[in-house]
């Protein structure tokens, strides 16, 4: 009960929808629809990816495929420790497999469709270094995967820093609508929601699997996770009505900005070394 007042309290539905129960993930998380992995460990309140300890990877994923052309998902969570230097973080899935154990996050980081990362720590060392928490989009073929030791960077669609953590409840809105893909955040006492990106000409299939996963290193958080909802969203496409949409490749017409020679904090670290032992 909890739970849904809060999401009551944060959300408002300013367009034409209809909540997906099949694919949406709220207490007591008892349904046959959500299949957990990993370090994830389920409480009356709420989902726990990750503990605050070192090297876990956790996750629940959907059975249920989506299968909306026009969709919103909208995740409330809570990414806290009482430490300060923290990692990893956690993300969203719209992937043609359902998310598994893996090293992007705690899923693979070679996919098809959609993936939105909730980063709290930062690999790179370079001059294209944003600040963290960073929210950011990948779009991907399956050609590609995402690395991790920068960050995403060289893969990024879109994205922005965030202070997500240690809040006692913050909550995020992944929209896709008439190829546009939008997400948004909204932090405990705030009024309304911030604009994190919003990219147009994006394509996504439908009947991909949703899924949300986290992971930690050295370092560590707790990644909770209160409630998943779902909706389909009625905007008034004038889509073929035979058309196969399934059949879509994940693709977007911005693609990632080019980016210089930039180089990892574990890159940085091998570099030294082999430079002190040729100066011995």
């Amino acid at each position: 009960m909890l739970v849904l007042l809060l999401y009551l309290s944060f959300s408002k539905v300013v367009h034409s929808s209809y909540h997906i129960r099949d694919n949406s993930l709220v207490p007591p998380y008892s349904g046959p629809h959500w299949v957990p992995y990993g370090s994830t460990i389920i409480e009356p309140q709420f989902v726990r990816l990750t503990s605050d300890v070192k090297s876990n990877q956790g996750g629940i994923f959907n059975i249920k495929p989506l299968f909306a052309r026009d969709w919103e998902v909208v995740i409330l969570f809570h990414v806290h420790s009482p430490k300060t230097l923290v990692g990893d973080g956690f993300a969203f899935w719209y992937t043609q497999h359902p998310p598994s154990s893996g090293p992007a996050f705690g899923s693979r980081d070679k996919f098809r469709g959609l993936a939105v990362f909730f980063d709290t720590y930062a690999n790179q060392n370079g001059e294209h270094s944003h600040e963290h928490p960073y929210v950011s989009a990948m779009i991907n073929d399956g050609s590609k995967h995402y690395d991790h030791d920068k960050d995403g960077t060289l893969t990024e669609l879109s994205g922005c820093s965030s202070n997500f953590r240690n809040n006692d409840y913050s909550m995020a809105t992944i929209r896709y609508a008439n190829n546009q893909l939008k997400v948004s955040l909204k932090y405990q006492g705030a009024t309304d929601p911030v604009d994190c990106f919003t990219v147009d000409g994006v394509r996504l299939p439908t009947g991909y699997f949703i899924g949300i996963s986290a992971a930690t290193g050295d370092l560590s958080d707790n990644h909770d996770v209160y409630s998943i909802h779902t909706y389909e969203l009625d905007v008034g496409r004038k889509d073929d009505p035979f058309a196969d949409f399934s059949k879509i490749e994940p693709s977007a017409d911005q693609e990632a900005a080019p980016r210089g020679v930039s180089i990892s904090i574990s890159e940085y670290h091998f570099c030294c070394q082999r430079f002190f032992i040729l100066l011995l």
